[in-house]
């Protein structure tokens, strides 16, 4: 997910959140066998308590594993993480960084269709006061920057959306494998590196690849490859997971 960093909680001062996980892991040397041993047990004792519901987006189709890591507490670290000029707000890309973070694993299209929604109005005498509020703050409106109330209120007003799938991720990726059932790990890091609107690095990709157990993979089934995307989508590791996860210089 954006940022490597929803899921009935405990009280939400109960809950330890992203941002106590790192900085129990900045305070410990990078790499020690303590720094690791307290980051791993940090993060089972969040995930046991966080699991089964929450304010972040639906897991995808085809994924059994519940979304982690998404609570309200990480929205916030999520937002303030994003928010380098410490402005309150956040531009389109930094908008859509933090939909991410919230376990949404949309093409940027969507995202932003999501972000500027033009939002109906609630009909009916059922419509609720709730759902009232946060088409409220959706309509007709062409916003250019978002608060973190803005954007808890898109990701609230859109839990019946469909957060892609299984099928989808390995429909996309079949179509750039020539629809044959691996695709070279080369071809991946072109597409994925090179295209125009990307801001990902091939140091990002080795990352990506390290997390999900692919590292020295030439060929990627492209089955295996779609669960572990998005298996990791909804279970994210921790930072000091990901630095483990970097290829041996």
């Amino acid at each position: 997910r954006s940022c490597v960093a929803d899921r009935s909680l405990p009280p939400l001062s109960d809950q330890p959140s992203q941002a106590s996980i790192m900085i129990a892991q900045q305070q410990s040397s990078p790499g020690s066998p303590t720094s690791k041993m307290a980051a791993s047990g940090y993060i089972s004792a969040m995930k046991a308590t966080d699991i089964g519901g929450g304010r972040g987006a639906p897991k995808p189709e085809g994924i059994e594993t519940p979304m982690h890591l998404t609570s309200a507490t990480d929205g916030r670290v999520a937002f303030e993480m994003l928010d380098e000029r410490r402005e309150g707000m956040l531009d389109k890309n930094q908008a859509k960084s933090w939909l991410r973070c919230m376990g949404w694993c949309l093409p940027d299209e969507e995202l932003e269709q999501m972000l500027t929604a033009t939002a109906m109005g609630a009909s009916g005498a059922g419509a609720s006061a709730t759902r009232s509020g946060i088409l409220k703050t959706m309509q007709k409106q062409e916003r250019t920057r978002w608060g973190l109330k803005h954007l808890t209120d898109i990701n609230d007003a859109n839990q019946d959306k469909r957060n892609s799938s299984l099928a989808r991720l390995q429909t996309a990726l079949r179509r750039l494998s020539n629809n044959r059932a691996k695709i070279s790990r080369d071809r991946l890091l072109q597409f994925t590196t090179m295209h125009e609107d990307s801001l990902l690095t091939e140091e990002d990709f080795n990352q990506v690849l390290g997390a999900i157990g692919l590292t020295n993979n030439k060929q990627l089934d492209v089955e295996t490859l779609s669960l572990k995307v998005l298996d990791r989508i909804c279970d994210p590791p921790s930072v000091a997971e990901m630095v483990d996860f970097m290829p041996a210089a």
